[in-house]
């Protein structure tokens, strides 16, 4: 657990969004979602919200802010951007959030001109939610964050949990909230100076539909429709200006058309469209982009706009770490798949990054927003030069792998994937690194249940015929699952293109998340 100092959040952009996950009560888990939103030129009755309206800066609210710049939402794709606030440690979260995140709101943060290109200020619900079980901002800590937004013309936004919990369903599950607490998070924003412009729910289909637990409500999917369009008009009677879409999570288990057919039965429902529709990706998922892409291209024909959240992994041990997982997930989907999200939402509610500032930093959180609008080419892992890992993305050879934990993930940068031998030692794991490098640093992120013994030797070859494996290290002694063993070598060794790793003793089938190869130079 780390030790941080509790400062308050800061995002930049044109749109704040309040991020209610787990904000319902004190049951609910706090896991954040952040969402982001297209509006587009008219804005909607409250019975018959458009498809993509743009909300009226004349928010109904009794102390609008006066002469704030009218927010340009007019581009795509619309930039979110929300870090992680300093909340309390609890179990599930032992960590506090970004250590400068308040400073993103002086005046002279290092960070206004990327500031002045993104659209949407994401504020987790938590933080923003004024109950004295959450650790919440003060009134002066919120207003300092609302004037700031003002300042640079940002559009509000929160992200809420629709759905009220009934009496025999659902305990123990996120994004239960209903219409009181969202609306509570509306009138405080309005009352320090803000105008709320969107709403994104958070995952009201996935909680109580599509979760198949013996405690879950599984309800059918118009039921859901019914009660998500009930909020939406009880908040548009208050509010009617405000856009309101959806968040759901695509876990590896999902299928695209779980979500195809909510959108279908929303609009059947309701007589509408949503606005929006984002994605909370399980990124340990192989073939998370292709059913990422199969969604985007059927809400977009459908007229929706398509918006995905962009992360590192749980399980990163740095900034860096946490940042290059997230542009590579931005590679493969925007480089490699083609996709083109209306909305591009940066968030996080992980114990990384913990820097937020300054923009000309590449591994701070302002830093990497700066690199994608500048070239997203740029993002994701070093593989040349001092410090890179040079062993991610190589050819590897294995003992024997489990067929959902090949060999490939032990070097694919992710901590949340796992190569898996299925079987106790003796195994071993073979990477070619492609070409002869100077090599200054062995790095093992283990995967390993029970805790125990093990011992594990490294061994290492130059490239040429006719040269053999040397052993250089042997990790010794008690260990733990996701425990990262780091070897540093006295003098860089020169010319390797060749790393085994025998895992010669353990307590559980032989696995490793990660095995890093450092170069030199």
């Amino acid at each position: 657990m780390k030790s941080k100092k509790s400062f308050l959040p800061a995002i930049g952009g044109a749109l704040l969004v309040i991020i209610l996950s787990g904000c319902g009560s004190p049951e609910a888990t706090s896991k954040p979602a952040l969402t982001k939103e297209t509006p587009p030129a008219t804005s909607p009755t409250p019975e018959s919200p458009t498809a993509t309206p743009i909300p009226s800066t004349s928010t109904p609210t009794p102390n609008p802010p006066t002469a704030t710049p009218t927010p340009d939402l007019s581009g795509r794709p619309l930039i979110w951007f929300a870090p992680l606030p300093p909340l309390s440690v609890q179990a599930g979260r032992p960590f506090i959030g970004a250590e400068d995140y308040m400073d993103l709101f002086l005046p002279d943060a290092p960070w206004q001109e990327t500031a002045d290109r993104i659209h949407v200020l994401g504020l987790y619900g938590e933080w923003v939610h004024d109950a004295s079980w959450t650790q919440h901002a003060s009134d002066e800590e919120l207003k300092q964050v609302i004037e700031f937004a003002n300042q640079k013309g940002l559009a509000l936004a929160i992200e809420a949990s629709p759905l009220a919990r009934p009496d025999n369903c659902g305990v123990g599950y996120e994004s239960w909230g209903g219409f009181e607490i969202g609306l509570d998070l509306m009138e405080r924003i309005h009352k320090l100076g803000g105008t709320v412009y969107f709403i994104s729910m958070d995952a009201p289909y996935y909680y109580s539909s599509v979760i198949n637990d013996p405690g879950a409500c599984q309800w059918p999917a118009k039921k859901v429709a019914g009660e998500v369009e009930a909020f939406i008009k009880k908040m548009k009677r208050v509010y009617p200006d405000v856009v309101i879409g959806d968040t759901e999570p695509m876990q590896a288990w999902l299928d695209a058309a779980i979500y195809q057919e909510w959108m279908v039965t929303f609009r059947e429902v309701s007589g509408y469209n949503m606005p929006f529709f984002h994605m909370d990706i399980d990124y340990s998922s192989p073939g998370w982009a292709e059913k990422v892409k199969a969604l985007e291209d059927f809400a977009k024909q459908e007229g929706i706009e398509f918006g995905i959240l962009y992360f590192g992994s749980w399980n990163d041990l740095s900034d860096e770490a946490w940042l290059a997982n997230t542009g590579e997930r931005v590679k493969l989907y925007e480089l490699l798949m083609g996709g083109r999200p209306d909305h591009v939402l940066f968030q996080s509610w992980h114990d990384h990054p913990d820097f937020s500032l300054p923009d000309s930093d590449p591994y701070t959180y302002t830093g990497f927003v700066k690199r994608y609008l500048d070239d997203k080419s740029t993002l994701g892992f070093r593989r040349e030069g001092p410090g890179a890992n040079v062993a991610v993305g190589k050819m590897v050879r294995v003992s024997k792998s489990l067929p959902y934990e090949p060999g490939e993930n032990a070097v694919d940068g992710n901590p949340d994937t796992l190569w898996g031998a299925g079987d106790f030692a003796p195994q071993w794991i073979e990477i070619d690194l492609g070409m002869p490098y100077s090599i200054a640093e062995i790095r093992l992120r283990l995967s390993q249940s029970p805790a125990g013994a093990t011992e594990h030797r490294v061994y290492a070859k130059k490239a040429g015929k006719g040269e053999q494996f040397t052993l250089i290290f042997t990790f010794e002694g008690e260990t733990h699952d996701l425990e990262q063993l780091v070897h540093t070598l006295p003098e860089p060794i020169e010319g390797i293109q060749y790393i085994q790793l025998a895992s010669i003793r353990s307590p559980s089938w032989i696995g490793f998340r990660e095995i890093e190869v450092i170069s030199a130079k």
